[in-house]
């Protein structure tokens, strides 16, 4: 993950196509200095679904069927084949005590011809979310625990 407009970096992604696809994380805002970790939320959408709201993603509630979770300090781990389909990519920036201090989330169609990087934008959230519900708790600004609350 690399930064970009002072922030972030990119996720390598393997699509069906075997084509590796970046994401670029770009702040809209300036990045507080007491965000300590970055995650990342792939949801499957379908039908009429949308992007998680910041609560819905920082809460870990079930929008769509959660294909992959991942939190990091400065840069992504390879998330592996991502199938063709309507996805939602939900990026949270917490703090040590995990409130969700930036967000961005992009819906992107994956499909043989996806550009790379999808940027996904990142603003500053007010969300008092942290790790939402029973069973995840916060250590140093990670949700550890169930990646989807039921």
């Amino acid at each position: 993950m690399r930064y970009a407009s002072p922030l972030l970096a990119l996720f390598a992604l393997g699509c069906i196509s075997d084509v590796a696809l970046e994401i670029e994380l770009v702040a809209l805002s300036p990045v507080p200095s007491e965000v300590s970790s970055w995650e990342l939320r792939l949801v499957r959408l379908e039908g009429d679904d949308a992007c998680p709201s910041v609560n819905e993603a920082a809460g870990a509630w079930p929008v769509g069927r959660l294909a992959h979770a991942q939190t990091f300090a400065t840069e992504g781990m390879v998330i592996g084949e991502v199938p063709e389909g309507r996805w939602g990519f939900a990026v949270l920036a917490r703090d040590d005590a995990c409130t969700v201090r930036m967000y961005g989330c992009r819906e992107v169609v994956i499909t043989g011809g996806v550009e790379s990087p999808i940027v996904i934008e990142v603003d500053a959230a007010s969300s008092p979310v942290r790790c939402g519900c029973l069973g995840r708790e916060c250590s140093a600004g990670v949700c550890e625990g169930a990646s989807v609350c039921e």
